[in-house]
């Protein structure tokens, strides 16, 4: 008789990790002295002048919605927060006359922007970026006739510490990925989102003007004046990668790969057949039909699947070996085939493509027991065989 079930071990490559939830904070700590009697320092109104950017302050892209066949359109794949930091030098004392110094920008014209998400290298997925202004509202940068205010702060020093001192004034910006179409209709294969594309530009700017004259989310006009020399007229134009690299973003590759449960077994059960079942070379028992299947699988994702005979292994043979114990059976060993196309599995580097069913993905296949063995060579047994198998998502 042969005995006992056939066993699949898996082997696993490439599972998702999953981020946890991370808390980006930022500020400034101010530091004062107690003093016992009066102070003879005075604010002094000033002007902003010699305006930089800096922007080292960027956090990583962080997965908003895994990318799946049944993500909707318009959702957030992935985002980020950067800190732009506008730099500057005060200028001559304005007297009594005050100045702020404005964040400002939007998308120019060129290539229309929806909703203010551009193009990118990945047709069918969109960038936008929103501010995070210091009142409290989100507002996304679009496309429209003159930059618009997004943070400002007053320009004014403490008279004690000297007028060549150095102030910035920060700026919170979100940059998003966003699904345009549905996911059916992305390229195929790996998805690496690079750069911006499309004729429009993401020009912002840090700009000197008299208090009042910006409020946050309404437009703004950039005087033609230049006095004092250097006042802050400044822009800072981004285009292509500059934009998604802002801060240091760096590529963002969206994920190709399926969920997987690392370690675990399959057990076929292959039943229980007399040796008289096996009547010559070549014969087989019925065979039993099973799957071996995959969940949550990206969008893009076409994963492979490789076996291996774990009981001869690098045979290459299309024939998987029993494990050779001292009650095994012999003359016999175990077929496997594709039920997608009806060809057998060999246990070497050939990879198999699995079929994309909804989220998830499955091959299905049928193994049996066949023999190999004159008559003389024939053993009733344990018959117990085992493939280990390896996903690979190109």
């Amino acid at each position: 008789m042969i005995r006992r079930p056939l066993t699949f071990m898996r082997c696993v490559r490439d599972c998702f990790i999953r981020h946890k939830p991370a808390l980006l904070f930022s500020g400034t700590l101010l530091m004062g002295a107690l003093t016992n009697g009066p102070s003879s320092a005075a604010t002094i109104n000033s002007q902003a002048i010699n305006c930089g950017f800096s922007n080292g302050m960027g956090g990583n892209w962080t997965e908003v919605t895994p990318l799946t066949s049944s993500t909707p359109v318009g959702a957030i794949l992935w985002q980020r927060a950067v800190g732009l930091n506008a730099n500057y030098v005060f200028g001559p004392a304005s007297g009594n006359v005050r100045h702020e110094l404005v964040s400002a920008g939007y998308w120019t014209g060129g290539t229309p922007l929806p909703e203010g998400i551009a193009p990118t290298n990945v047709s069918g997925i969109g960038f936008k970026v929103a501010v995070n202004s210091s009142d409290g509202v989100l507002r996304p940068i679009t496309q429209s006739p003159s930059p618009v205010a997004f943070e400002k702060e007053l320009v004014q020093y403490d008279s004690s510490a000297g007028q060549n001192q150095r102030s910035s004034l920060a700026t919170n910006y979100i940059q998003y990925l966003i699904l345009t179409v549905p996911p059916n209709q992305l390229p195929s294969g790996k998805l690496t989102v690079d750069r911006v594309d499309g004729s429009a530009q993401l020009m912002l700017y840090a700009v000197d003007l008299l208090q009042g004259e910006a409020r946050l989310g309404a437009g703004i006009t950039i005087p033609p004046t230049n006095i004092p020399n250097g006042i802050c007229r400044t822009p800072y134009p981004l285009m292509g990668p500059a934009i998604i690299n802002m801060g240091g973003g760096g590529p963002i590759v969206v994920p190709n790969t399926c969920e997987v449960e690392a370690y675990r077994t399959l057990p076929v059960d292959l039943g229980r057949f007399a040796i008289s079942t096996f009547a010559s070379v070549g014969d087989t028992s019925p065979a039993k039909s099973f799957s071996i299947e995959l969940s949550r699988c990206a969008a893009n994702a076409r994963p492979t699947i490789m076996f291996n005979d774990k009981y001869a292994k690098g045979s290459g043979a299309s024939l998987l070996q029993l494990n050779s114990s001292r009650q095994a059976a012999q003359g016999v060993a175990i077929v496997m085939t594709n039920a997608l196309t009806g060809q057998r599995i060999t246990y070497d580097s050939r990879e198999y493509e699995m079929q994309r069913v909804g989220d998830g993905a499955r091959i299905p296949l049928r193994a049996s027991y066949i023999r190999t063995g004159s008559s003389e060579e024939l053993k009733a047994g344990d018959a117990d065989g085992a493939a280990e198998f390896t996903f690979t998502f190109p």
